[in-house]
């Protein structure tokens, strides 16, 4: 015998390939799981979209047109939800014609629904259930595109006057105080319109863009400063947080730092959520995968410093207020499956992805 073979005997060792000695370690595999069930975990008879998550990944707000996810009655324009994931409640937006926005600790949802006389933003304490008209301008205006801050104190929405000759223009609710304040600068020409606010998560930044030009800009509510950030092309503002602002163009995705203005571009792509610390972005991108030229929509997390990237999932999309837990939980909505067993309602659901 060898004397390596008589020392493995001798020791009574046994001697492994090299190949399983040097095994790699695997990371857990990503938890996923179906948001949009009913507390017993019965599945919606209606399709659900849209969702934004809790800082701490707890409480899940979407729209859905299902009518079985809770009890009692529902009304005709009772489409918002939230779903608390620890004991598995869904409560009903009272009201809600569009997904809702919450809070980081799930308290308040700022949504959109009918006013007296036309479309308008109320802010729902979940808590209490006291359900609030905050654009408070009376019948002749109109309210949409809600935004909300971290601790629920401020809500930007852009305001509609009903006469035409009148621009739109954003405006922030503060809770506290029951005031309003007029954070867009309407341009020379007054017929044109400053839409689709994005408020950052300490409430200091406000993003919108010029429906007109495609021009987004920027309100430092500190400082009362007001920047241009787009890149000169006709830009949709996706969200502001942290020192990012995310934009989207008809040629892809780009993200603005807003302290040293650098920007990184994403051809192809669509920016649908960034983190609130600004450091995690959420973009889908078409991908071919067959030789004859099959594709799918793939969602993606993106660490914006380092670049590292992964597929979340596919076939749907992700929303402003995506993003919790610094980047190890986002919330999408995908119309297959196959994302986790038993999925037999052969409608969209909003699913939960989380880092393990």
């Amino acid at each position: 015998m060898s004397l390596s073979a008589l020392l493995a005997a001798a020791l009574g060792a046994t001697v492994l390939p090299a190949a399983a000695q040097a095994a790699p370690h695997e990371p857990p595999a990503p938890k996923v799981e179906r948001v949009s069930v009913a507390a017993d975990g019965t599945e919606a008879d209606g399709a659900s979209r849209t969702a934004s998550i809790s800082a701490n990944g707890r409480f899940v707000a979407f729209y859905s047109d299902a009518e079985n996810l809770t009890e009692g009655h529902q009304g005709p324009y009772d489409w918002a939800f939230v779903k608390d994931l620890e004991p598995g409640e869904v409560k009903r937006l009272k009201n809600s014609m569009a997904a809702p926005v919450i809070s980081d600790d799930g308290r308040y949802a700022a949504h959109t629904g009918w006013g007296s006389h036309g479309i308008n933003v109320f802010l729902t304490d979940l808590s209490t259930g006291e359900i609030k008209q905050i654009d408070g301008r009376g019948f002749k205006y109109s309210a949409s595109s809600p935004s909300i801050s971290a601790d629920g104190r401020f809500v930007a929405y852009d305001l509609q006057p009903q006469h035409p000759g009148d621009p739109q223009r954003v405006e922030v609710y503060d809770r506290e105080s029951d005031t309003r304040e007029v954070v867009s600068d309407g341009p020379s020409d007054s017929a044109r319109d400053m839409v689709d606010p994005s408020i950052s998560a300490d409430g200091r930044h406000v993003a919108y863009e010029d429906k007109g030009t495609g021009q987004v800009w920027l309100r430092d509510r500190t400082t009362g400063g007001l920047t241009r950030v787009d890149d000169g092309t006709a830009s949709k503002v996706v969200q502001v947080n942290g020192r990012t602002v995310a934009m989207n163009t008809v040629d892809g995705a780009y993200v603005r730092d807003l302290r040293t203005g650098k920007v990184q571009r994403f051809p192809g792509a669509s920016a649908q959520a960034v983190s609130r610390d600004g450091r995690q972005l959420v973009y889908g991108v078409y991908s071919v995968y067959g030789v004859y030229g099959e594709g799918r929509s793939d969602i993606r997390l993106r660490h914006l410093p380092s670049g590292h990237e992964r597929t979340i999932g596919h076939g749907g999309g992700a929303a402003v207020g995506a993003i919790a837990d610094k980047g190890r939980s986002v919330v999408y909505s995908s119309d297959d499956a196959d994302t986790v067993p038993g999925d037999t309602n052969g409608v969209g659901d909003v699913f939960k992805w989380t880092a393990r």
